[in-house]
């Protein structure tokens, strides 16, 4: 872990209830209505990027596909350690976009 990261904070491996995924997505959503709100990638992307011995977990980052204007939110996925990215080109994959929501409509009690 980073020195900047707080260990007795972090939450990266703990379970929450499902009364409070309800409210913490209705929270965020409540308040951006029109951002995005979930992205579905398939099992063979969690898979592919966990498959090199390094990686430790995945780590998710919020992007855009355009800098300005009609800008796409998306989602970036990465094979990771706690502390690094593994993003060597040719070695290690990168994903993006899957199927965001919106525009697809989901069913989820997630989904407000």
């Amino acid at each position: 872990m980073l020195p900047d990261c707080d260990p007795i904070k972090d939450t990266s491996d703990s379970l929450i209830s499902l009364e409070d995924a309800v409210a913490w997505t209705g929270n965020y959503q409540s308040q951006h209505p029109n951002k995005l709100r979930s992205v579905y990638f398939p099992k063979n992307v969690f898979e592919a990027l966990l498959e090199p011995d390094s990686a430790k977990g995945i780590r998710i980052y919020l992007a855009n596909s355009i800098p300005t204007g009609d800008a796409v939110d998306t989602m970036i996925l990465v094979g990771a350690t706690e502390d690094s990215d593994l993003t060597t080109e040719g070695e290690y994959s990168l994903y993006d976009h899957g199927t965001s929501s919106p525009p697809c409509i989901i069913s989820s009690p997630l989904s407000h």
